[in-house]
């Protein structure tokens, strides 16, 4: 009988000496880890494939969005615009416009946006301000 049959059986479990005890709890702690290490590798695995299947799905359609992007008439230029709200909210529009246009059906929500003042960008400003305001109960 060797010594992981002693290990699991409870009559015979009393019987062993601390060093045989340690042993078999050493084996136990190196089976969990390899049977652990083991289904990670196969996650990896299942993710990088499809990482490679969807990559490739994506690809072709890049290409009829190419085409589509092609026979979509361009933006002409327009007179600039001298105050910055005024531009911060064509950038806003023009954002939203292209990903409406683009068949974006996510949950796109524009929340309020206010001109903050500081040293730091405007962009860094409005992101501190949504991510607290997003925690308030």
């Amino acid at each position: 009988m060797g010594l992981m049959d002693k290990f699991a059986d409870p009559a015979l479990f009393e019987s062993l000496s601390f060093g045989e005890k340690m042993t078999g709890s050493f084996i136990t702690m190196l089976m969990g880890l390899g049977v652990t290490f083991l289904i990670l590798c196969l996650l990896w695995a299942f993710v990088a494939i499809m990482g490679k299947i969807m990559g490739v799905a994506s690809k072709g359609d890049k290409a009829s969005a190419k085409t589509e992007a092609a026979a979509a008439p361009s933006v002409q230029q327009v007179a600039p615009v001298k105050n910055d709200d005024e531009v911060i909210a064509a950038v806003i529009a023009a954002a939203v416009a292209a990903y409406q246009g683009s068949g974006g059906t996510g949950n796109l929500v524009v929340r309020k946006i206010s001109r903050i003042s500081g040293e730091t960008t405007l962009w860094t400003n409005a992101a501190r301000e949504d991510c607290i305001a997003s925690r308030k109960f």
